[in-house]
């Protein structure tokens, strides 16, 4: 029996293009604060585009689907700390009400990660060491609450602790 046999047919060539600018349903995949090598301090976000919404947004994600958008948030350099508004837009967006404590960063990943939010994905052009190149930019203020709700928002935790009688004593355990 093989793993997998290949077909190449359905591949497509991006070339690693940056996705086109538009209006993008994603799920927040990976949320965490970074340094640059110099030092300078900022948070880093994967947004994985959605690829359940192929037929409602056929432009779009159907196009994109499944590509990865990466944006950062810089501390301020005035102030050597994250803009408040930057964080909260994306709170917001991700259904947290108002007066929502966010304990620490790892806190903040825990209520960010898995979840579905709207953004507006823009190309920024730049010169670097000579050559002309292009990234995806998402601002902060661009996310929005999605139209398109997950259906199992919070899958049931298999690992979640129970009531249950039936607990393992450490004379049960082989070591």
């Amino acid at each position: 029996m093989t793993l997998f046999t290949t077909n190449y047919k359905n591949l497509e060539n991006n070339d690693n293009k940056p996705v086109p600018e538009g209006v993008y349903e994603v799920i927040i995949e990976d949320t965490h604060p970074d340094a640059t090598p110099g030092g300078t301090e900022y948070i880093s976000m994967n947004l994985r585009i959605r690829k359940d919404l192929d037929k409602a947004l056929p432009n779009t994600n159907g196009k994109q689907h499944n590509r990865v958008v990466f944006m950062n948030i810089w501390k301020r350099k005035k102030t050597n700390k994250y803009d408040p508004s930057d964080l909260n837009f994306i709170m917001k967006a991700a259904g947290y009400p108002e007066n929502t404590p966010v304990a620490d960063w790892d806190d903040w990943s825990d209520k960010l990660i898995g979840k579905a939010v709207k953004v507006k994905v823009t190309i920024d052009k730049f010169e670097y060491k000579g050559k002309s190149e292009e990234i995806n930019q998402v601002w902060a203020n661009s996310f929005r609450k999605t139209d398109y709700p997950l259906r199992n928002a919070q899958a049931e935790d298999p690992f979640k602790e129970t009531n249950n009688s039936d607990g393992i004593s450490d004379k049960d355990l082989p070591f």
